[in-house]
């Protein structure tokens, strides 16, 4: 791919215009929403001003969800033009369209580049399809174009213009071919399923050549995309974001179904229901564990006495192990393994010390290590023991397999019988009252506990028991938690006897209690 011969400065100025030509000729007017976040990136904030008649002031005309048209007045924007934006909104609530006008301005700039990004190539097919009937269809431009692709489940999709102006769709499946190019604007198509704000700083570095743009259209059904609420409004450290949050599904009056929305508010969970018709980001109600990556860690500001040197960086080298604490260990087996090391301090607290798993997350999905067996398992997992002064033995479900098989490579796998509704629950104590931290180098767990959430409905039993997805690090802590292990403290000294005195030698004699008879129908409790 040619560089871009027209300069950052140019191409947003052609890019603001020819947005603004092609929703004059295929008469689009955007919604307030839209307008809000588009303007943005040309350098201005959208007012609730009207405009008058041969008002030379910058304005831009906007839907509004009863079907009213209104010019709104533009103020500059004191940040300049904003080059990360978010928008969190429910579905159907005109993300992909807005966020597909917004890229088509680019068929403007020769030689330009826009990557459209989704978890799998069919999630960038809404906006693929906007910006290809903008610019290519007899209903938009109807302008030629060079080369055309549109085959998204083979992989290939893209539309480049004759100008070299170039749209292609990018799996993140594949994200190592996202590397090394230089690229006008991403466009993440429904962001919530990328695994994380990484799937922006790990490629952040293409941007910056031509200084472009990052947009993230997406509903808010992830905790992470948080990280949009919290820097986009005005973050003294992230200038350049913007976020537009809780869009609901009313805006759009061509897709919203007021009969859909009353019956969902009686067959989806408050969380969902508050996600899918209002984008609300909130508490995440729907979420099992209070937390979020980065937060729970114990570093040497926060935790000096665990460390040997607090001046230097939290590594477990650096970690002095208490030698009050109690250290246990929760595994799970199976295709996937996992183990995790919680030392329990005598207040209760559990720290989250270490974790041993032979799988890593790619694109929200575990990806086994090719040379993983029982064996490097069971042999990483003794070793890890050794180093954390605790015994190989650990907690997993009474079902977990491969028992006999760590058991012949030194490993016991203890069986814990407690359901996982009450495992879950127990472990989720731990969060609720603070009792919890995590190593500031553990990466599987935080995922994990990070997105498990709650389902829909009670299972057919009456329980209500987390989504049995992603979690194989997170049995492990429950397994430990659910058994509310204690550090034992150190035993005062036993009293001197002082002369002339009588002293007890043994134990009072213990009476029996008897047990309560057995129930002839349900046996004994």
């Amino acid at each position: 791919m040619a560089s871009s011969t027209v300069p950052p400065v140019l191409r947003d100025r052609l890019m603001t215009e020819f947005r603004r030509f092609i929703c004059d000729n295929i008469g689009f007017v955007p919604f307030e929403h839209q307008a809000d976040w588009w303007v943005t990136t040309d350098g201005y904030a959208l007012t609730d001003t009207l405009a008058e008649k041969d008002d030379d002031r910058p304005s831009i005309e906007v839907c509004l969800p009863n079907g009213v048209k209104e010019e709104r007045l533009l103020v500059p924007r004191p940040q300049g033009r904003a080059k990360v934006v978010a928008e969190l909104g429910a579905y159907k609530s005109g993300k992909s369209a807005g966020a597909g006008l917004w890229g088509a301005a680019f068929a403007a700039v020769p030689n330009a580049l826009v990557y459209l990004v989704g978890n799998e190539y069919d999630m960038t097919t809404p906006e693929f399809d906007y910006i290809l009937e903008a610019l290519c269809s007899e209903r938009g431009l109807n302008q030629k174009y060079k080369s055309l692709q549109n085959r998204p489940k083979d992989g290939r999709l893209w539309l480049e213009m004759e100008n070299g102006a170039r749209f292609e769709a990018r799996s993140w499946e594949r994200s190592e071919s996202l590397k090394g190019k230089e690229v006008d604007a991403y466009i993440y198509c429904e962001a919530y399923q990328l695994p994380g704000i990484e799937c922006f700083t790990s490629i952040a570095q293409n941007l910056r050549v031509r200084q472009g743009y990052a947009v993230f259209p997406t509903t808010p059904d992830r905790p992470w995309v948080q990280v949009f609420h919290d820097n986009g409004h005005g973050h003294k450290d992230f200038p350049e974001w913007v976020c537009k949050c809780a869009v609901p599904a009313m805006v759009n009056p061509y897709s919203f179904d007021q009969a859909a929305m009353d019956r969902d508010k009686h067959l989806l969970t408050r969380e969902k229901f508050s996600i899918a018709y209002y984008g609300k980001l909130g508490d995440f109600v729907g979420r099992v564990y209070n937390y979020q990556r980065g937060e729970r860690s114990f570093t040497p500001v926060s935790h000096p006495r665990l460390w040997h040197n607090p001046e230097k960086e939290p590594a477990k080298a650096n970690f002095k192990l208490p030698h009050d604490w109690q250290v246990e260990i929760g595994a799970d087996t199976g295709t996937y393994c996992a183990a995790v090391v919680i030392g329990i301090s005598p207040n209760g607290t559990a720290y989250i010390l270490d974790e041993l798993v032979n799988y890593s997350y790619v694109a929200n999905t575990p990806e086994l290590d090719p040379s993983a067996s029982i064996l490097s398992w069971a042999n990483a997992l003794t070793r890890m023991a050794a180093m954390w002064k605790t015994r190989p033995m650990a907690w997993v479900d009474s079902n977990s397999q491969f028992k006999q098989e760590c058991l012949h490579h030194g490993v016991h796998l203890m069986a814990n019988k407690r359901g996982r509704e009450v495992r879950t629950e127990a472990a989720r104590q731990y969060f609720q009252h603070e009792k919890i931290v995590l190593a500031p180098w553990l990466k599987v767990l935080p995922y994990e506990l990070e997105n498990a959430v709650w389902p829909d409905q009670t299972t057919a039993s009456g329980k209500y028991e987390r989504l049995k997805v992603n979690d194989h690090a997170l049995d492990c802590i429950e397994h430990v938690l659910s058994r509310h292990p204690r550090a034992s403290r150190p035993k005062p000294p036993s009293p001197v006897a002082m002369p002339g005195s009588v002293q007890w030698m043994g134990n009072p004699i213990k009476r029996k209690k008897k047990r309560a008879p057995a129930d002839t129908h349900l046996g004994g409790q």
